[in-house]
């Protein structure tokens, strides 16, 4: 009998400690996007981004909450010109990510970086890679892991691709998501045709 509730009471110690543990991870995430959101917001601007490649059942279902994803931005001005651009560079390096090694092996030297680049599809919080001039038309863009939330994916994204986001720094920097109500994404939609 002592056995037993020694068992028990060690039993009941340990899933105590799990609960509390991931309570605390939760709140420790939770104060580090608030965190992470402050800085970019001090420090970033509006940016136009373009998906090249998301989880298709984050834009599908309602019921996912948030979702890793990669974008291509750049630091111009948003414009259809622009938007219509991106989204052809956007499905450009989707077919390299999508590419057979045996092909890639052939490919030029920038297409084979970015490739590379592509193909390592895990999450990386401040990942940010430009894309090589000889594919960008001479513009500088950069590929970015980004996480997003669902209350900031607009309704015409699966259609348009168009992403209003904020970013800081160049080379090396984070991104966001930009809430839809906010003026900032508000004006990047209607530059681009998609409010």
């Amino acid at each position: 009998m002592t056995w037993l509730l020694v068992g028990g009471g060690v039993c009941a110690g340990v899933v105590l400690l799990l609960v509390l543990t991931i309570v605390a991870l939760s709140i420790y995430g939770s104060i580090s996007d608030a965190a992470a959101e402050k800085r970019i917001r001090e420090n970033g601007k509006p940016v136009l981004a373009v998906l090249v490649m998301a989880n298709s059942e984050f834009l599908r279902k309602q019921s996912i909450a948030s979702a890793p994803a990669l974008v291509i931005f750049t630091l111009e001005p948003p414009s259809t010109s622009l938007a219509d651009v991106m989204r052809e560079l956007a499905s450009e390096l989707f077919e390299l990510y999508t590419a057979e090694p045996g092909d890639v092996a052939g490919m030029s030297k920038p297409q084979r970086n970015a490739a590379e680049r592509l193909k390592d599809d895990s999450y990386r919080e401040a990942r940010r890679t430009r894309v090589p001039l000889e594919l960008s038309s001479g513009r500088v863009i950069y590929m970015a892991d980004i996480w997003i939330d669902r209350d900031r994916l607009p309704d015409h994204v699966a259609f348009t691709r168009v992403l209003a986001c904020m970013a800081t720094g160049q080379d090396e920097g984070e991104i966001m998501a930009l809430p839809l109500d906010e003026d900032g994404a508000k004006r990047i939609y209607a530059a681009v045709g998609a409010s």
